[in-house]
């Protein structure tokens, strides 16, 4: 396999000056599912991950804007499961199986959808605990505009690949348009289209800015990547990526550098960059230099396109339809002798049901894994201890437009006066705006052209880098604090883009905020992977984002190769 070095391709994406490339698309939308049997209480159509959405009737108009008057995506109200085990089995045990099965997946974001369809010849079932699938890459549609309540973009590869030839399979090179433009910045209320190599900033920083983009340039060409097998990996790990750049420039780092930097670690972290590894850190800023493929409603796009191909397996496999199960909440997994696994899950209407897995794929984040597999915590004390892992929550917004937008742009950060901008953990926990604005259209999907009347997304993207974040987004009403503010940062960002207020529609917010770990100073040096990515007994393989705490698609999809190329070599 190839490495994900090899896999990224040049183009300086950071401090490119061409336009983005044109937009790849085809005619005709994935196809639709075909009528099946279904054992679900509600449609399997309501669970994919790119759903048809409308505008909410009962909007709340806070502080002149409409706001939809709850969450999507994660939707809990008022707790949020799985801090404890949640197998209280009438008569304290287990349901006998009533079914057998090669392969069940736990979890069904792009990880979990991922392993299932590179298995499908052993017709896995899928545990999704929510009502719908794609974890941090779900999307919506409304009325005929793609947006993401998550997960927007991966990055370009190289032709041949093992990436390559999963998302060609999946079709999704006929739909993407790529991004290899610098990324823009907004200072002062000015977007500056590179500041990176030092457009826009004083003579005397400019040294700085030169010796920042030679640092990129060489951590491009010297990637670390997963599974970060040389010494040097390791010990940069020891570093927060801050400390690194600062070592590297020889000085504290420019305010606007500083901001933009920090904004970004925020933006796809949901941590400082005082905070994160700096091995892990430049995994992803490196990375940046080879461009993004974009896809109508994000990667939604790729987890909708999985979802349609396993809920084929119901016509192949009608004997263990169906096989998505949505609102499945997995509570218990028991390895037995034999090395089946007895998994056990919480029904909509409360009841228990059981049955037996050959092998298990763990598509759960650690810190709700470890509360499902029993005897892990007896057995294998370090790794049960590793997976409670430290994560940070997040918040999306989508803003509803009725034109479309003026710019052609993808993403612009936003720093207002960097010398403001919060620079540590401390200061981020009044940090009570948005990082960077994202064209939430960008990639219109292939009907966009006959929807004369279809509108246009802004998705802001608002990072919570603080640890007791998840309350303010369950205690009280977190759609008026948040909507508070939002709209004076808002009014901005519309006239930043020469919209006019009267242009927004509805806002509306998305939770995906329980999945987010952070990729801390020492997580590769204290050996962590090598404690929690192994299998459990040969039987529960791990498969997630926080297998190397990296928020990725290309770690998620090719840690799902990994884990079904060693099934099917067990299995035969």
């Amino acid at each position: 396999m190839q490495s994900r070095r090899q896999i990224l391709k040049g183009g300086l994406g950071v401090f490119a000056f061409s336009a983005a490339a044109p937009l790849v698309q085809a005619a005709g939308l994935l196809g639709a599912p075909r009528a099946r049997r279904s054992l679900l209480t509600h449609p399997l159509k309501a669970s994919r991950p790119l759903a048809a959405v409308g505008f909410d009737p009962k909007a709340r108009l806070i502080d002149g804007f409409p706001f939809r008057s709850w969450f999507e995506g994660d939707d809990f109200e008022d707790n949020v499961p799985f801090h404890s085990q949640q197998n209280d089995f009438p008569g304290g045990e287990p349901p006998k199986p009533t079914e057998a099965v090669d392969v069940c997946v736990v979890g069904g974001g792009i990880s979990g959808l991922s392993a299932a369809h590179l298995l499908r010849e052993y017709n896995p079932v899928v545990f999704e605990l929510h009502d719908r699938f794609g974890g941090n890459a779900q999307g919506g549609v409304i009325h005929g505009a793609e947006f993401t309540l998550g997960s927007a973009y991966f990055i370009t590869l190289d032709d041949g690949s093992d990436l390559d030839n999963f998302y060609r399979d999946l079709d999704l090179h006929r739909h993407v348009r790529i991004d290899d433009g610098a990324m823009q910045v907004e200072i002062d209320g000015k977007v500056i289209d590179d500041i990176w190599t030092g457009m826009g900033v004083p003579d005397a920083d400019r040294p700085a800015y030169n010796a920042y983009r030679d640092l990129v340039l060489e951590m491009a060409d010297n990637y670390p990547d997963v599974p970060f097998p040389a010494q040097w990996m390791r010990d940069l790990d020891l570093l927060s990526l801050r400390e690194h750049i600062e070592q590297r420039l020889g000085r504290t780092a420019p305010a606007p550098l500083a901001a933009a930097i920090q904004a970004y670690c925020y933006s796809s972290f949901g941590a400082g960059w005082e905070e994160i590894s700096a091995t892990l850190g430049w995994n992803f800023l490196a990375a940046e230099e080879f461009g993004r493929w974009v896809l109508p409603g994000g990667n939604a796009w790729m987890a909708d396109a999985l979802w349609q191909r396993i809920a084929e397996l119901d016509h192949i496999d009608p004997d263990h339809a169906p096989h998505l199960r949505p609102g499945r909440h997995v509570v218990d997994i028991r390895v037995q002798p034999d090395l089946t696994s007895l998994v056990s899950w919480r029904e909509p209407d409360g009841s228990f049901r059981s049955l037996t897995a050959r092998r298990v794929v763990m598509a759960a984040p650690k810190h709700v894994a470890r509360h499902i597999i029993q005897g892990l915590h007896a057995e294998e004390p370090l790794r049960y201890d590793a997976m409670n892992m430290d994560r940070r929550s997040y918040l999306l917004a989508n803003v509803v437009l009725d034109r479309p937008i003026p710019e052609d742009f993808y993403d612009i950060f936003l720093l207002g006066d960097p010398t403001t901008f919060p620079m540590s953990d401390g200061q981020a926990t009044s940090f009570g705006r948005y990082t960077d604005v994202l064209n939430g259209s960008f990639t219109p999907g292939p009907n966009a052209a006959q929807i004369p009347e279809r509108p246009s997304v802004l998705s802001l993207f608002w990072p919570l880098p603080y640890a007791s974040a998840r309350f303010d987004l369950i205690l009280g009403d977190p759609i008026e604090r948040f909507a508070q503010f939002a709209a004076p940062r808002l009014r901005e960002t519309l006239a930043l883009l020469s919209l006019p207020e009267t242009s927004v529609k509805e806002i509306r917010f998305a939770r995906w905020a329980h999945a987010m770990p952070v990729a801390r100073v020492g997580f590769l040096a204290d050996g962590i992977p090598e404690m929690i990515i192994p299998p459990y007994k040969d039987a529960v393989y791990f498969v997630n984002q926080d297998n190397w705490a990296l928020p990725a698609i290309e770690n998620s999809v090719l840690d799902a190769i990994n884990a079904a190329n060693a099934i099917r070599a067990d299995l035969g």
